[in-house]
C-alpha cells in the first residue's frame, strides 16, 4: 500500500544535491631521498542520512601513494597519507585511514574511515544498479584536473565542485581491471576519479573510475564508472553501513500521500486481522481425511524425500588471484600460502608479502565459527578491521568477516554459501 501510495523514498531530487557528498582526497608519498609523489582524486560519503558520516568511498587508485607506497617502500619512506578535504580553501582537512583497498587492476575501490564522524557531508543514498538502463541519463560530480588549471589547489571549496550529464552507453567490464562498469559518454578527467555517478534525482549509481583519452589527456567522451553493485559487495564485507535509495519513508510527497497516510494504514492494519483471523481458522480446521500425522505444522513437505540443504562453509577470494573463488571449508583446514608441498590455496612463488605457509583457516562446526591461525608470516595476516594477527595465536571469526595476507590487494571472506 505505501509504495503504491508513494510514499517510499526514492532520494533526492537534484543531482547538484549530491555535491553535499563530495570531498576532495589527497594521496602522498615522500621518500627520504627527497622523492615524492601525490594524488589528487574525489570522494563522497556514506552512511546513514541525516547522521554525521564516518567513511568516505574513492578510487584504490586515488589512495595508492599514501596507502600502498609505506608498503612497498618501507624503510626509504619518510612520510605518506592520504587525506580528506572538505575544503581547501579554509585548509579544513582531516588525515584519514584506509579500511578497505583494491587496486586499479581488479576493483579500484578504496574505503577510507575519518578519524572521527562529522556533519561536514552528509551519506548519498545508493540506488540498485539493476535498476539503471542503457539510456539512463547521468551526472558525474567532482574536482577534475582541467578545471584545475584554472586555480590554486588551496582555494578548492565545495562551491567548485563541477557537474557533468550525459548517459549510460552500456553495462560492461573494461579490459583492463575486473570491475563491473557503465560505460557513459559523460565527460571525466583526471581529479574526478573516485566521484560519484548519479541519477537524475542524486542517487549513486556508479563510482567515476577511468576513461579514454587523446594525446592531450582530456576525455573522449568513452568513459567508464564502477558500479554500485561492486561498491555494496565491499561495504558488505567490510559491514559497513549504507542507505539504498527508496530504502526508507519520505516526507517530501505531495499533500495527498499525507491524505493516503491514514488510509494505507487501517488497510494495513485491516489485512493483519484478516490474516490474523484466516490462520487461525486453518489451524482449527480437522485434517482431510487420509492425511498423514503432522502434516498441520506449517512446514513444506520435503521434496524427493531430502531434508533441507545445509549451507557450506565457504572461504571465497575477494580481492587478488583468487577474487570469486570459493573453497569448501568442510573438507578440512585450508592452509595459504606460496609453497605448493604443504598449502592448499598457492600464490605465485614471486608474489609480494605472502610467505611460504602464511596462515590457516578452518571451520568448528560445534561453535559454528570459523578459527584462523596467522603461521608465522614475514608481513602478517590482518582482520578487516585492520588488526594484526600474533603468529600462531587463534583467532576466531563469525561469518561475513574478513582478512588479507599483508595488503588488501589479498583479501578473504568467510562465509556461509
Amino acid at each position: 500500500m505505501f509504495g503504491v501510495l508513494g510514499l517510499v523514498g526514492g532520494g533526492g531530487t537534484d543531482p547538484y544535491e549530491a555535491r553535499k557528498s563530495v570531498v576532495m582526497v589527497y594521496s602522498y608519498l615522500q621518500l627520504t631521498d627527497g622523492q615524492s609523489a601525490g594524488a589528487m582524486g574525489t570522494g563522497f560519503a556514506i552512511g546513514k542520512p541525516g547522521e554525521p558520516v564516518e567513511y568516505i568511498v574513492t578510487n584504490g587508485h586515488v589512495v595508492e601513494y599514501g596507502y600502498m607506497g609505506p608498503k612497498v617502500y618501507a624503510e626509504q619512506v619518510s612520510s605518506a597519507g592520504v587525506q580528506v578535504y572538505f575544503s581547501a580553501a579554509e585548509n579544513d582537512y582531516v588525515t584519514a585511514e584506509v579500511v578497505y583497498y583494491s587496486a586499479s587492476n581488479e576493483k579500484d575501490i578504496a574505503i577510507i574511515r575519518l578519524p572521527s564522524k562529522t556533519d561536514e557531508r552528509e551519506a548519498i543514498p545508493i540506488r540498485d544498479a539493476d535498476d539503471v538502463a542503457v539510456g539512463d541519463t547521468a551526472f558525474a560530480l567532482g574536482y577534475p584536473g582541467v578545471a584545475s588549471q584554472s586555480q590554486q589547489f588551496n582555494t578548492y571549496d565545495e562551491d567548485d565542485i563541477t557537474l557533468t550529464k550525459g548517459i549510460i552507453s552500456k553495462r560492461t567490464k573494461p579490459a583492463w581491471s575486473s570491475y563491473d562498469a557503465f560505460q557513459m559518454d559523460v565527460y571525466i578527467n583526471h581529479g574526478n576519479s573516485g566521484g560519484p555517478l548519479v541519477d537524475e534525482r542524486g542517487n549513486l549509481i556508479g563510482i567515476n573510475a577511468s576513461g579514454a583519452v587523446d594525446e592531450q589527456g582530456k576525455s573522449e567522451g568513452v568513459n567508464f564508472a564502477i558500479t554500485s553493485a561492486e561498491l555494496i559487495k565491499a561495504l558488505d564485507s567490510e559491514r559497513i553501513e549504507y542507505t539504498m535509495a527508496g530504502g526508507g519513508l519520505s516526507w517530501t510527497q505531495p499533500w495527498f500521500a499525507y491524505v493516503f497516510l491514514p488510509i494505507g494504514v487501517l488497510a494495513l492494519i485491516g489485512g493483519i486481522i484478516l490474516l490474523v483471523t484466516s490462520q487461525k481458522g486453518v489451524q482449527g480446521a480437522p485434517a482431510p481425511a487420509g492425511a498423514a500425522a503432522g502434516m498441520g505444522s506449517g512446514k513444506a513437505p520435503a521434496r524427493g524425500g531430502r531434508g533441507p540443504v545445509e549451507k557450506r562453509a565457504v572461504l571465497r577470494g575477494v580481492t587478488g588471484k583468487y577474487s570469486g573463488q570459493s573453497f569448501d571449508l568442510l573438507k578440512g583446514k585450508v592452509v595459504i600460502g606460496r609453497d605448493p608441498a604443504t598449502c592448499n590455496i598457492v600464490f605465485d612463488k614471486n608474489t609480494p608479502g605472502i610467505s611460504g605457509r602464511h596462515c590457516q583457516v578452518v571451520y568448528d562446526p560445534n561453535e559454528d565459527c570459523f578459527i584462523i591461525t596467522d603461521l608465522g608470516s614475514s608481513y602478517g595476516t590482518f582482520l578487516g578491521n585492520g588488526k594484526k594477527l600474533t603468529a600462531n595465536v587463534a583467532e576466531k571469526l563469525s561469518i561475513g568477516d574478513t582478512f588479507y595476507l599483508c595488503d588488501n590487494a589479498n583479501r578473504f571472506v568467510v562465509s556461509k554459501e
